[in-house]
């Protein structure tokens, strides 16, 4: 029998305070275990939380960047399960009342994947197995740290639907400041809710629980092993358990953890010792103004406003500093497409090269936006700029000393290239026999031999000219 996947996310997104959510602990990652922990965040007795304003913000950031409705009032709840790792045996979350709601993202162009709600909660701290001596060690370094938890509606389909929308979710964070979206380190992990259902069917399956996946790749390999998992289990007549269950990696299988727990085991209840959350409506609008054009809105604008092709708008957008570098140059040499050149190509060839992200360059975009001009305008010719953007990359300078110093200032001596092309034709006779003959494809190899010799002040488009007038 044939099935369809129904699948629903919950994405876990460590925010980008400097201290944790209900204490003045640091909130970084790494560093030796169980040394960022005060009583507050151990949850020992007599201590009480404080809720950090930064978190509340973010919180509200993330909503604008996912077209979610942001409230005026939220609410925190305890959420009671005992876990080596949650040290006061509850965890302090939004449940009730969040703080946003009712969002969406659009995936493959036109699927809107609605976003359920966004609420703020604490994380838990991290088990670290020791299997060679059988013992669990609890490093609670994480504990408290702030988390926003983004849950959709189960409106994915397929397994490259949720990871674009993943994609997505991570872009837009980040243009925000909202969260790194580091899944290797665990600022960004994601469980996938998945279920089958026969095709054709509108009633969904029991669904499964997979937890903490922390790569696009492992989230694909993950979807793709359930789906057979519990297709087979229904084939055979059987029945899927509703659970929660582990990926592994290494393995590429999923393996059951525990039964998947419903909100009534958790016993929620309101927080007693945190107030509810008052945003008043100049506070909503004052977050709404901080907020930088997101991608979605940058890729519109590329592509409509300026003109470039869908591809190179989402390559640039891809990456919010690339973005930023882009749109300086534009606005000092609005040369739209050759300034997204030059950077698609080569000034991403050269930061590939070096393993260099773009804010660790030693030029600026009005160094770049002055290239791109002395090309369009002749006085350096295409190739030559992609040698002066090497060396600015490596040692940094202005275009136009660079082009001087290094004799890549475009030379139009006609009977300076008319001798060259003398030359070339006659130490190529056989070469230009052939051409004569019919064989167009000669013409470059020509072409090359004569720009070798005038070398990079040579005039690209005269040369050619004044070539296939002598060819004649």
């Amino acid at each position: 029998m044939r099935y369809q996947p129904v699948i629903g996310l919950e994405i876990h997104c460590e925010l980008l305070t400097e201290s944790k959510v209900f204490c003045a602990c640091k909130n970084e990652f790494g560093g030796s275990e169980n040394t960022r922990v005060c009583p507050r965040c151990l949850g020992l007795p007599g201590t009480l939380p404080l809720i950090n304003k930064g978190a509340v913000m973010l919180a509200a950031k993330a909503g604008f960047a996912t077209d979610c409705i942001v409230h005026n009032y939220s609410a925190f709840d305890r959420k009671n399960y005992f876990y080596p790792d949650l040290p006061k045996a509850y965890q302090i979350t939004q449940f009730e009342s969040p703080i946003c709601t009712d969002g969406h993202i659009t995936v493959h162009g036109s699927k809107n994947i609605r976003i359920n709600r966004i609420h703020i909660e604490e994380d838990a701290g991290k088990l670290i197995h020791d299997d060679y001596e059988g013992v669990s060690m609890a490093d609670y370094n994480r504990c408290g740290v702030p988390l926003i938890e983004i849950v959709t509606e189960p409106d994915f389909r397929t397994i490259e639907e949720v990871q674009e929308f993943v994609e997505q979710i991570a872009l837009r964070l980040k243009y925000a400041d909202v969260c790194d979206a580091r899944m290797e380190q665990g600022s960004m992990r994601v469980d996938v809710n998945i279920s089958i259902m026969p095709e054709g069917s509108s009633d969904f399956g029991t669904r499964a629980e997979i937890k903490n996946l922390n790569s696009l790749k492992a989230i694909g390999r993950a979807i793709k092993y359930e789906i057979n998992r519990q297709a087979e289990i229904l084939d055979n007549g059987g029945t899927v358990i509703q659970e929660t269950r582990r990926y592994n990696d290494n393995h590429g299988d999923t393996k059951a953890l525990r039964s998947k727990e419903e909100a009534h085991d958790y016993r929620y209840f309101p927080e007693p010792d945190i107030p509810p959350v008052l945003l008043s409506d100049e506070d909503i609008s004052a977050i709404r103004s901080s907020m930088p054009e997101m991608p979605q809105q940058r890729f519109i604008r590329y592509t409509q406003d300026y003109g470039l092709p869908n591809e190179d708008a989402g390559l640039i957008v891809s990456n919010r500093e690339f973005s930023n570098f882009y749109d300086k140059a534009v606005k000092i040499n609005p040369d739209y497409k050759q300034v997204s050149n030059l950077m698609l190509v080569e000034l991403n060839r050269n930061l590939n090269e070096s393993e260099k992200s773009i804010s660790d360059i030693s030029f600026t975009p009005a160094d770049l936006a002055e290239l791109v001009k002395m090309s369009s305008d002749g006085i350096v010719s295409k190739n030559a700029a992609k040698d002066i953007l090497k060396i600015m990359f490596d040692n940094g300078g202005k275009p136009m000393s660079i082009a001087k110093n290094n004799g890549f200032i475009m030379n139009n001596d006609i009977s300076g290239l008319e001798a060259i092309i003398s030359q070339v034709i006659s130490e190529n006779s056989d070469s230009v026999a052939s051409y004569k003959n019919g064989n167009q494809k000669i013409f470059g190899f020509l072409m090359g031999q004569v720009i070798r010799l005038a070398g990079n002040s040579a005039n690209p488009k005269m040369a050619r000219e004044l070539l296939t007038e002598k060819l004649k």
